[in-house]
């Protein structure tokens, strides 16, 4: 039977990750404003199936990341700093649900860019908490897919597309290869996804 680890709803995490955010742009410096390139706000909404590496697992993930844009040097044209807020629902058969609650950072390079809009590649990680707090076995498996701590990591590399629709607005389209796991239990495998994102950047 499948169920949420913890009873808390769906409505206090979307709170709570909308309070991170909230408070990761009140620290960030507004000093970027004054440059050539302006911090640019976003937000996506993702979806994800199957486990990227060990196929056999059932797996589903669907979240939303906020994020804000900051140029990383004045003097590099290419390169974007993003900070993020992470919430991911995940759904794996016969098993449990459990969520991911955290923030990221990632690295964005733009090789490509023209009047359209630009290519980009993305790196990243974060750290954050996930309701499950207990080990999932997959299968009888004797290795868990996660550890017992409600304490994750996540990693992801991807790639995707920036297409402008407006001035200083822009529609996003992009893969992420996603990792989750604990950081400090090498004993788990961790959860491994493929996941197409749309989104927008104002």
């Amino acid at each position: 039977m499948k169920r949420n680890c913890i009873g808390v709803s769906h409505k206090s995490y979307l709170l709570s990750a909308l309070l991170l955010f909230i408070i990761v742009g009140s620290i960030v410096s507004h000093a970027y404003g004054e440059e050539e390139r302006k911090v640019k706000w976003g937000v996506s909404i993702f979806g994800g199936t199957g486990d990227a590496i060990y196929s056999r697992t059932d797996l589903k993930v669907y979240g939303f990341l906020p994020r804000i844009t900051l140029p990383l040097s004045k003097d590099w044209k290419k390169w974007d700093l993003e900070f993020e807020g992470n919430f991911f629902y995940y759904d794996i058969h016969k098993m449990h649900t459990f969520y991911f609650l955290g923030l990221s950072n990632n690295v964005v390079f733009k090789p490509i860019q023209g009047k359209w809009g630009s290519l980009f590649l993305l790196v990243g990680g974060g750290l954050g908490y996930d309701s499950a707090g207990k080990k999932l076995f997959p299968g009888g498996s004797g290795t868990p897919l996660i550890g017992d701590q409600h304490f994750a990591g996540i990693g992801y590399g991807g790639a995707g597309m920036l297409f402008d629709i407006d001035r200083g607005m822009a529609l996003r389209v992009e893969y992420r290869f996603c990792h989750i796991s604990e950081p400090f239990d090498t004993r788990d495998r961790g959860l491994n996804t493929h996941n197409v994102l749309f989104g927008i950047s104002f």
